[in-house]
């Protein structure tokens, strides 16, 4: 009975739960309404009505004399209430496609077809249309991506040319036929071009004494910035004539002049021979650092470059004297704008190079061996990643207009946020739902063009504005009107006062700011509220805030105080503030966006937030405990039952990419998309929160590497780091010659150390017995005289007849 009592305590408690928390949700999505509601009354005009979503405006009310009857009002209101449809202003989003041209099927593709010809090639539907959009209201279009079959590639090498790179031009040189089979296996349409450089002809980058002009080292050609050798041709002879003949140079300090070639080479479109549609790639080969912007004022050059070609009759970059290194976040801006992916081949420098691919958004590097003989494998390596990877970008960042992209990739399931997907094969189509905002109304301009872009493929975006309103055509306006007291004009239903009159019926006057009662009402959102919200004073009827533009509103109702985060930013730096709340941009959510959304809580190419063992709060996993198992991790994916987290998965490719050796070595390495990093330990990163692994390969050698999550972004979408420790732990093989040498060592001094145990032994015997005779005699009773037994060794004879000896 007791326990039956006990469970049904529980179920009741459980049920009175339930009910709360659903009149909860209830009563706080009426409040929301509400407040939507409220905005919609507070709205006087016409213009500002439909610039505020969800809201609709009556240029005539069906009882005019009924004065608290609000001309706007919220959607959900029923208009035969209050208003004539005829005289209804709702104004909706609209789309139409005016291009829509069919995807390219594989096998149909323009294979062999001149440059002209190629561009029939469509890999992105539909490629134009027209929007109409109101402010505030979304609208979605679905876009879709079919990556073709013999897509033609534009690939330009770009090398450093100082005196360090001379084996590297060598190789090169000698691997450039390698180069062009490389690339005629990937695609029959490609063309290779060739440039070099070295640094700015200027103090202190070069040594401009007359005869390092000629020669600065020994047998180097005179320095130059940067020279375009060989614009883009389909020949893959001239790659190799013009590699072998380009002349190797110096400088002085020790970074190069990269970022003004790279840049040359990205804006010199007819100079370089970049086509129309094709995939461009630069691959920046170089063993040194790189000047960026301000370097050049150590030349005395202040003027920031201006991001045009400035190539001579020579090719040669000509105003490299004139205009400063240019900034990274030029390189960036620039490479997005002309569809052109930078891979960094490097033989140094590893993690410079890895953190600069990380703010150019459309760059990767790798590693070259010390001489470059990896270049093809690393061409290959790169081009792979970069064609099976579609990442959408658009121009919208500075306009009025905001992008949200949303895909299931080849997944299949519920769009989930992400402007990219991965592992994309020949034919593979992916889908992409598009949500695009009106954010505001442009000032001067009523319609804008965005471009919506892969690195070949386009939709453009002819997107115009509805922020006015039909009622306030000059047609529908009466002018000088009655209702208006002869001082204004009657817009929407409204009075346009005339300068010097002002009210809601231009009864006011400049010289007159006295107030009515009902006037004082009309200052009111609602009756018995506070005029002006507390934020203003009544003039005429109209609400004049204090503290504007911070305070604002009909009736001084929004603050935009109340998007202010902690650190003193609007709405945390991550949206805009629309009316006391926060609308926040793609990613972020929260109150004041504050907040990472779901999306920050799910690791790349996975649907599953936080693993499924935990939930989501302000974009970071709250792991929790299942079935006695207690998760952990930044994506709930470890326990201490669990595999090893992600070491399982990484280490094929860890071992395969960082030591050639392991399952993937001969067949699937190239499809290895991590980007590792190699360190000479790794205690730093263990420190750091890493997670360490640690596995035997099949030569017995143990390698480590660890990986950390890190916050996803645009430029980094891997969302976690790998560091791998250069060196293996491998077992020493047995030193035989060692082995044998020191075992005839050991038998000789074991030999000698017996013999010498003997001697010791053998003397000590000798020196005891020495002391024991000595002692023996020492202790004798008698003289030897007078030994009884004595017999002297003398005989003595005596004459008896003589009787005196003289």
């Amino acid at each position: 009975m007791r326990l039956r009592g006990t469970l049904l305590w529980v179920v009741v408690v459980g049920v009175v739960w339930v009910v709360v928390g659903v009149v909860t949700a209830q009563q706080q999505q009426q409040q929301q309404q509400q407040q939507e509601v409220e905005k919609c009354h507070a709205q006087r005009k016409c213009v500002d009505c439909i610039q505020t979503p969800d809201c609709m405006w009556c240029s005539k009310l069906k009882n005019e004399s009924e004065q608290r009857v609000a001309r706007c009002q919220h959607i959900t209101a029923d208009p035969t209430t209050f208003c004539d449809p005829a005289h209804l202003e709702n104004i909706t989003n609209s789309v139409v496609i005016t291009q829509d041209t069919p995807l390219t099927v594989a096998g149909n593709e323009n294979t062999g077809k001149s440059a002209g010809e190629a561009d029939k090639i469509v890999q992105l539907r539909p490629q134009r249309m027209k929007l109409k959009l109101r402010k505030g209201v979304p609208i979605n279009v679905t876009l879709t991506y079919r990556q073709a079959r013999d897509y033609p590639v534009d690939l330009y090498y770009l090398m450093d040319l100082s005196n360090s790179m001379k084996d590297d031009k060598k190789q090169l040189a000698a691997l450039g036929s390698e180069l062009a089979k490389l690339m005629k296996s990937l695609t029959s349409q490609f063309t290779l071009g060739f440039g070099s450089f070295v640094d700015k002809v200027l103090m202190p980058f070069a040594d401009t004494a007359p005869d390092k002009l000629e020669a600065p080292c020994a047998g180097c050609a005179p320095p130059y910035s940067f020279r375009n050798d060989l614009p883009l041709n389909g020949d893959p002879k001239q790659f190799t004539i013009k590699v072998e003949a380009a002349p190797i140079s110096g400088n002085m300090d020790s970074p190069e002049g990269g970022f003004d070639a790279l840049m040359q080479v990205m804006v010199c479109t007819e100079q370089i021979g970049w086509r129309e549609q094709a995939r461009r790639i630069v691959i920046f080969s170089t063993d040194a650092k790189f000047h960026h912007a301000g370097d050049g004022r150590l030349a005395g050059i202040v003027a920031p470059n201006d991001e045009r070609c400035h190539l001579n009759h020579l090719h040669e970059y000509s105003d490299f004297n004139i205009y400063d290194y240019p900034s990274i976040a030029q390189i960036n801006k620039i490479a997005k704008e002309k569809n052109i992916n930078v891979i960094f081949a490097v033989s140094a420098h590893e993690l410079l190079y890895k953190e600069l691919s990380g703010m150019i958004e459309t760059s990767s590097y790798g590693m070259l061996e010390a001489d470059s003989r990896n270049v093809v494998e690393l061409v290959r390596e790169q081009y792979n990643k970069i064609s099976s990877t579609m990442r959408l970008t658009d121009n919208s960042t500075n306009s009025a207009v905001s992008v949200r992209y949303f895909s299931s990739c080849k997944g299949g399931g519920a769009p989930v946020l992400t402007k990219e997907c991965g592992d994309i094969k020949e034919n593979d189509t992916i889908d992409f739902l598009l949500e695009i905002t009106a954010s505001e109304c442009p000032t001067d301009a009523n319609s804008t063009v965005v471009e919506v872009k892969t690195l070949q493929d386009n939709l453009i975006l002819e997107i115009e504005f509805e922020c006015s309103c039909n009622c306030a055509d000059p047609e529908f306006v009466e002018e000088d009107s009655l209702a208006c007291k002869g001082a204004g004009d009657l817009v929407c239903g409204v009075c346009a006062c005339h300068q010097g009159f002002r009210g809601e019926v231009c009864q006011c006057s400049n010289e007159n700011s006295d107030n009515s009662e009902s006037d004082t009402q009309l200052c009111q959102a609602k009756e018995g509220e506070k005029v002006c919200s507390g934020l203003g004073y009544c003039s005429c009827g109209m609400c004049v805030c204090n503290d504007k533009p911070v305070v604002h509103g009909t009736y001084c109702e929004c603050n935009s105080r109340k998007c202010q985060s902690g650190v003193g930013s609007e709405c945390s730096g991550h949206g805009t503030c629309d009316c006391n709340k926060c609308r926040c941009e793609q990613g972020y959510t929260g109150d004041l966006c504050q907040c990472r959304d779901d999306s920050a809580c799910r690791p790349q190419g996975s649907q599953e937030t936080c693993s499924g063992h935990g939930k989501c709060d302000c974009g970071k996993c709250k792991c929790s405990q299942q079935h006695g198992v207690t998760y952990t991790g930044q994506y709930c994916e470890d326990c201490p039952t669990c595999s090893a987290g992600k070491c399982i998965e990484l280490r094929d490719c860890v071992q395969c990419q960082q030591f050639n050796t392991g399952k993937l070595k001969d067949t699937a390495c190239p499809n290895c998309t991590i980007e590792s990093v190699k360190i000479d330990t790794l205690d730093g990163q263990v420190a750091t929160g890493a997670r360490l692994c640690t596995f035997e390969d099949e030569e017995g050698c143990l390698f480590n590497f660890t990986y950390r999550y890190i916050e996803s972004s645009e430029t980094n979408p891997q969302q976690y780091q790998v560091f791998v420790q250069k060196e293996r732990q491998c077992p020493q093989p047995p030193p035989v010659l060692g082995i044998v040498f020191g075992l005839v060592a050991a038998i000789v001094a074991i030999g000698f150390l017996t013999l010498l145990i003997w001697k010791l032994l053998t003397t000590l015997h000798d020196r005891r017995e020495y002391a024991k005779f000595e002692k023996e005699r020492e202790n004798a009773q008698w003289e030897a005289a007078e030994n009884p037994l004595y017999k002297s060794a003398k005989t003595t004879f005596q004459n008896p007849a003589f009787a005196q000896t003289k």
